[in-house]
């Protein structure tokens, strides 16, 4: 017999083109923990299998078209990457519910695994962004992100802080509301411009952009009640810049309090000298 679904929170994530193999270590690892209420942002398309499963973990799908996206997601000259016109869906989708949640996680899926229940956590602030162990100067991608939307003095004034990940946002109902609203409306004021070379030799949109829109508003004090959370000492830790990584006798990854990591991100990234990878929830979860 299925759980009851706790309405009180939601995690909401986009996972269109993703099959149940990308999506089976999110699911599996969260409904481990918690029976908390997800909504996955999917396309129309969605193979019987994948429904099947997410339908087995009661796991709600909301699909959405192109036509709709275009209509509610106007941006010109640009490619339409689900990166970026997810704030819109996000907001989209938080304003119809019914049944509105007290916290909500906006998240990646298919690099994000559980190892606890992240709402058993109190935080002290309505919203609560996570950071990486780079700073935004230091990283090519997160540089340009910003260069090449906000533009060079707006990167230039925060440029010595911390890259945080768009990747996972944690806040209460109406501070998710107001930070999917201000992205979806900067996405739209500050498109990407593709350097003139680029557009001669036909190359692609560089995706994932959204990331410089999400740190130029937060470190530049859009948000008044929010709270910056380090990688080491924190609940939720992207892994791509970490050097070290440290275990407890159950082999979950904690952190500097020696506190088990709640979300662990970005963990398909992290390779061993040797060429092995250092996590092994494929094999876990399979």
């Amino acid at each position: 017999m299925k759980k009851k679904i706790n309405n009180n929170n939601l995690i909401l994530s986009a996972a269109l083109n993703y099959k149940w193999n990308d999506l089976k270590i999110f699911v599996k690892s969260l409904r481990k923990f918690s029976n908390d209420r997800v909504i996955l942002i999917v396309k129309d398309y969605l193979d019987q299998e994948t429904k099947n499963r997410l339908k087995e973990y009661n796991i709600e799908t909301k699909s959405f078209d192109e036509e709709y996206l275009k209509k509610n997601f106007q941006i010109k000259n640009i490619k339409y990457d689900i990166a970026q016109r997810r704030y819109s869906i996000y907001y989209s989708i938080l304003t119809k519910l019914k049944k509105k949640p007290k916290k909500i996680l906006l998240s990646d899926c298919r690099d994000v695994v559980f190892q606890s229940n992240i709402f058993l956590i109190k935080f002290k602030y309505p919203l609560n962004f996570f950071l990486e162990e780079e700073k935004i100067l230091n990283d090519n991608r997160n540089s340009r992100w910003l260069l090449r939307t906000v533009g060079n003095e707006n990167f230039n004034k925060i440029k010595n802080n911390f890259i945080s990940c768009s990747g996972t946002t944690l806040g209460n109902f109406n501070e998710i509301i107001n930070y999917s609203k201000l992205m979806k409306k900067y996405i739209e004021l500050f498109p990407y411009k593709k350097p003139f070379r680029h557009k001669i030799i036909l190359k692609k949109m560089d995706t994932g952009y959204d990331q410089g829109i999400h740190n130029y508003l937060i470190h530049n004090e859009f948000f008044k009640k929010k709270k910056f959370h380090d990688n080491l000492s924190g609940n939720i830790c992207t892994t791509a810049y970490m050097k070290k990584f440290r275990f407890n006798k159950k082999n979950q990854l904690i952190n500097r309090r020696n506190k088990v990591f709640s979300i662990i991100h970005q963990y398909d990234r992290c390779i061993n000298k040797n060429g092995k990878m250092i996590f092994k929830f494929e094999k876990i979860y399979d």
